[in-house]
């Protein structure tokens, strides 16, 4: 079981062998359903959550100009990428968006599911006046 001493022991001991090789170390803050599906996609694949997270970093940012799926990555000045075009004009009022854990259930704006208090959804900010849009996992993938 991993409770919080063996994190803060395992934790540390990262960051010594980090050290050692004289590489960053970088913590992160993700929901606990993300951070489960990390370690046992790493249990799987029998290798310590670390190496998987490098292993995704480095795919994400490797230099050969294309994303994991072999498209061309956008360039960070270019602004918003494809998705984020198409969510704006999809949801031309949100000025921007935010993921939240929920504290009330509520319905989500485009496809009317029911959301559980405690789960995690994307929050989209409205302009003034405007209502706020409340998307599940499956409706922000679809954006």
């Amino acid at each position: 079981m991993r409770g919080p001493r063996q994190g803060a022991v395992v934790r540390d001991q990262a960051l010594a062998i980090a050290l050692k090789r004289k590489e960053e170390y970088l913590g992160a803050r993700v929901p606990r359903e993300l951070k489960d599906k990390v370690i046992e996609r790493a249990d799987q694949l029998g290798i310590p959550v670390s190496i998987l997270i490098r292993n995704v970093l480095e795919e994400v940012f490797r230099d050969d100009g294309t994303n994991p799926l072999g498209q061309p990555k956008l360039s960070v000045d270019m602004g918003a990428d494809t998705r984020n075009a198409a969510a704006a004009n999809q949801f031309p009022t949100v000025l921007g968006w935010e993921a939240i854990k929920l504290n009330r259930a509520v319905v989500c704006s485009s496809c009317n599911a029911r959301l559980q208090a405690g789960a995690y959804v994307t929050l989209g900010f409205g302009s003034p006046g405007q209502e706020h849009i409340i998307l599940c996992d499956v409706c922000k993938e679809s954006i």
